[in-house]
């Protein structure tokens, strides 16, 4: 499967990633766009023209009293990811825009970690024991690396500490683009592996 997109036009999703939230639904002005998304649940995507968009958010089944109104921009040729991060009462969208994965060579993985866990502390994100990124703050995603494809073992630690809050695996395959999200309230935190639709993108 390859998606093809134009400099006029980007593919969107969206990502519940709000602990203490109920499921929810999502309309770009009064037109529902996902239902029913529950924490850690990502949506289809979806193509929309490049421009700003008002993207409310419900508790599911419901149309009075959004939970956040907030407007998005989405520039032209892009994947995004639109997360909605924080608690109930303090909740932001946060769009994060998807590597190009043009240039990704033969035998290599290309992955990013996100930091969505409202509660916890700046963080360090060790793979196979060696440091790959550090100082991680909330909402905060990291550049993306270029690793050889294959098995890690992901550890996440109190940034500048030896106490980890999040051990997980995760499994790279071969010329794929990965974002990582650190999700959920300490000590209840889970590492969701996520394969980044721009690795099925090709730019008209």
């Amino acid at each position: 499967m390859k998606i093809r997109l134009d400099m006029n036009t980007s593919y969107i999703r969206v990502l519940h990633a709000a602990p203490n939230a109920p499921a929810v639904d999502v309309y770009a002005g009064d037109m529902i766009l996902f239902s029913n998304l529950t924490f850690e649940q990502f949506s289809s995507y979806i193509p929309v023209p490049q421009g700003s968009y008002t993207i409310n958010v419900y508790i599911a089944g419901t149309e009075e009293n959004s939970v956040i109104s907030q407007n998005v921009d989405v520039p032209g040729g892009s994947m995004i990811t639109v997360a909605s991060t924080g608690n109930l009462n303090n909740l932001t969208l946060v769009p994060y825009i998807e590597s190009n994965p043009r240039n990704l060579q033969d035998g290599k993985s290309r992955v990013r970690a996100i930091h969505l866990s409202p509660n916890a502390p700046e963080v360090d994100i060790y793979v196979n024991g060696n440091e790959m990124f550090s100082d991680v703050e909330f909402r905060e995603a990291t550049d993306y690396i270029d690793v050889n494809y294959g098995e890690y073992r992901i550890e996440v630690k109190v940034a500048n500490t030896d106490n980890i809050v999040l051990s997980s695996n995760v499994n790279l395959k071969d010329r794929k683009v990965y974002s990582l999200y650190v999700l959920g309230d300490v000590p209840n935190l889970t590492l969701v592996q996520s394969l980044d639709g721009c690795t099925y993108m090709l730019m008209q």
